[in-house]
């Protein structure tokens, strides 16, 4: 993974939550040391450098990782942009997964034909959970069903907070 804020820090929670095994597969590459201790404790490796750059790369991961993941929007990327490292990623790791983060809908067109296995729009994704959520429990019989659906969330939200308190968000 490509830096670690929001959607990484929740992903981990995720991945902690439902399948806690694929953890040690994961590997971070952060300029932010204050994160290093908390995703080794979780099994998560870590590597200290910048993304974008081929050397660090090469020199971060023996072989050729399956799934590139860069989650970060470039609104809070500094001296790079999601473009610049999937160049770079497919240049390093041509065979790899790559999935990358665009703040509209004409970026992420740009990094699909640029290349991109997916592009994560955060905002689009956000919609389509809601219109799923809403969608499904529209009539009045159904409201029970989502009100239970809502607390469930709470709760699980609760739990992941508690997980990575300050970590990445």
């Amino acid at each position: 993974m490509s830096g670690f804020h929001r959607i990484a820090s929740m992903l981990v929670a995720e991945f902690e939550h439902h399948n806690p095994q694929l953890l040690k597969k994961l590997q971070v590459v952060e300029f932010n040391q204050a994160i290093k201790e908390p995703l080794l404790r979780r099994g998560i490796k870590f590597t200290y450098g910048d993304f974008s750059s081929a050397d660090v790369l090469e020199h971060c991961f023996h072989g050729e990782p399956k799934i590139i993941i860069s989650t970060t929007p470039d609104t809070m990327l500094q001296g790079t942009t999601n473009m610049r490292i999937l160049q770079v990623v497919q240049g390093v790791w041509p065979k790899a997964h790559v999935i990358v983060t665009a703040d509209n809908p004409r970026q992420a067109a740009e990094l699909y034909e640029c290349g991109a296995h997916y592009v994560l729009r955060s905002a689009k994704l956000c919609a389509e959970r809601l219109f799923e959520l809403l969608n499904k429990y529209e009539t009045d019989a159904g409201m029970s069903d989502l009100k239970r659906r809502f607390d469930r969330y709470k709760r699980r939200e609760n739990d992941e907070r508690r997980s990575f308190v300050g970590v990445g968000v």
